[in-house]
């Protein structure tokens, strides 16, 4: 007899094959110092992102914390450009450490803050540091964790990641409460701008973000740009996004860049430092004092 028909017939005399419920699978018990269980920032935090280079996102985020410094805020600002960071630069401090030292076990987070204008205290990260540009998960989680211990000393906290869509740039979005998505009335960032909005929602961002126009020469011409953005969104996004204003373009700006100081104080009354502080007028509002309650012994004299 065949291979074949010896085969055949002890399948034949097999009986079937049947699917019996088992016990379920237990999950492993979560580690707690696995990073996914850390405590992360609780205090409000805001992203600022932009789909390509050169649309004036660190500007933005510089001036920006230095406007809610002068209304009171207490802001913590964190480059999280991690391996090509400015933010020291634009605001004309010099620090000794940064994130690296921080992520490397070096130093703690608090040993790297760097205080500049208006009270803003900068996270300082590094510049030309090639493994830092995409961190892996964990290292992510750890740098998460050191932040989250500043938590209470501070009242906003404001992020100016990368540009593009690296997946560094996208996990600090998709972990902020607020996202600002920056672009320009130019073509390029217009799409870019789209494509990262697209991107995020496709990630899982729950909550759409908001949209900056920067370098617009009119307000007619910022106005055109966003609706567009908009209206795109709305129709193959299906969400609304809101415009959450804009920044002209402003000399001031390249030459307040050269003085390795913020805009916002080297030309307090230019045009975009005005743009700067109606935005974080929009953002921040200090909180009212509560009303002093009159004393027991003066309650007592009013009732007599």
């Amino acid at each position: 007899m065949s291979g074949r028909r010896r085969r055949g017939r002890a399948a034949a005399a097999r009986p079937p094959l049947q699917l019996v419920p088992g016990p379920l699978a237990t999950a492993p018990a979560a580690d707690a110092a696995h990073p996914a269980r850390w405590s992360r920032p609780r205090l409000r935090s805001l992203v600022i992102a932009s789909g390509k280079g050169g649309v004036g996102k660190s500007h933005l985020a510089a001036n920006l914390a230095v406007a809610l410094g002068e209304q009171g805020a207490r802001v913590l600002l964190v480059d999280a450009d991690l391996s090509q960071a400015n933010l020291d630069l634009l605001l004309g401090v010099h620090p000794r450490f940064d994130l690296q030292h921080v992520l490397n076990g070096e130093k703690a987070i608090e040993e790297i803050l760097v205080t500049g204008p208006a009270g803003v205290t900068l996270v300082p990260a590094s510049s030309g540091v090639p493994e830092l540009a995409d961190l892996d998960d964990y290292r992510r989680e750890v740098m998460l964790r050191a932040l989250s211990h500043l938590e209470s000393d501070y009242d906003l906290m404001l992020i100016d990641t990368a540009s593009g869509v690296s997946r560094q740039a996208t996990s600090f979005c998709l972990a902020a409460d607020d996202v600002i998505v920056v672009t320009t009335p130019e073509m390029p960032a217009f799409s870019d701008a789209y494509g990262l909005i697209k991107l995020l929602l496709g990630r899982g961002l729950t909550r759409p973000p908001h949209l900056l126009v920067n370098l617009a020469t009119t307000a007619e011409e910022a106005e055109e740009t966003a609706h567009r953005i908009r209206l795109v969104a709305r129709r193959f996004l299906r969400i609304e996004i809101e415009n959450w204003g804009w920044v002209p373009y402003d000399p001031a700006i390249p030459s307040a860049v050269r003085r390795q100081e913020p805009v916002i104080t080297a030309f307090p009354r230019c045009p975009a430092a005005l743009a700067y502080r109606a935005l974080a007028g929009r953002l921040w509002s200090p909180p009212q004092p509560e009303p002093e309650r009159a004393s027991s012994s003066t309650t007592q004299r009013l009732q007599a």
